[in-house]
C-alpha cells in the first residue's frame, strides 16, 4: 500500500512541474459559481470577469430611513425621494434606451430598489417604466422583487420607481 502511494504521489509532484508557477489557465471554472477566478485582459486594461451591476450596488450600502407611517405606497414615495441620483450611492443602468439611476433604500426596514434619472436630467418616465423596473430588478440587484412597482412622478425633480425586494 506505502508502495501506491509512493507511487501516486510521485506521479501528482511530475505532473504539477510541467508548468511554471504563475501559470493561470484552468479547465474553465474554479469553484462552486462557475466563475473563472482570474482577470481578463481587455483592450482598456484589465476588469474582472465576476464585476456587475450586482457588485456594484452591493459596495453601496443603502440608506436607511424611518417614518411615521407603515403604508407601503407613502413608504416607497419616501425611498423614491431619498433614492441616489449620483455615484456616491447609485449605479447607472438603462432601462430601453433612458439612462437611469439604481440604488438601494431601507425605509422602515423594508428595502426598495429604486430607480431615478440621473442628476441634472428633468423628463418624464415612460409609460411602462414601473413593470419594466420590476421585471429588471433581479438583473440588477441580484434581489427578487416582492411587491409592485410604486412609480412617482410628481414632483418632477424626484420622479422614479421603487419596487419592494428580498435580497435573503
Amino acid at each position: 500500500m506505502t508502495r501506491l502511494f509512493a507511487s501516486a504521489c510521485l506521479i501528482c509532484t511530475v505532473l504539477s512541474a510541467c508548468n511554471g508557477p504563475n501559470y493561470q489557465r484552468g479547465i474553465g471554472f474554479t469553484g462552486i459559481d462557475g466563475e473563472p477566478r482570474a482577470r481578463a485582459a481587455s483592450a482598456g486594461g484589465t476588469v474582472s470577469r465576476a464585476s456587475g451591476p450586482i457588485q456594484a450596488l452591493a459596495a453601496r450600502p443603502p440608506q436607511r430611513l424611518r417614518v411615521a407611517t407603515g403604508d407601503p405606497a407613502e413608504m416607497a414615495a419616501t425611498a423614491t425621494a431619498y433614492g441616489g441620483q449620483g455615484a456616491a450611492d447609485s449605479i447607472p443602468a438603462t432601462l430601453g434606451n433612458a439612462p437611469l439611476r439604481v440604488s438601494m433604500v431601507e425605509v422602515n426596514g423594508l428595502l426598495f430598489a429604486v430607480m431615478r434619472l440621473p442628476e441634472g436630467q428633468r423628463g418624464k418616465l415612460a409609460a411602462g417604466a414601473g413593470p419594466a423596473f420590476s421585471a429588471a430588478v433581479p438583473r440588477l440587484t441580484g434581489c427578487v422583487a416582492v411587491g409592485p412597482a410604486y412609480v412617482n412622478t410628481r414632483p418632477a425633480k424626484s420622479a422614479g420607481v421603487a419596487v419592494p425586494v428580498d435580497c435573503r
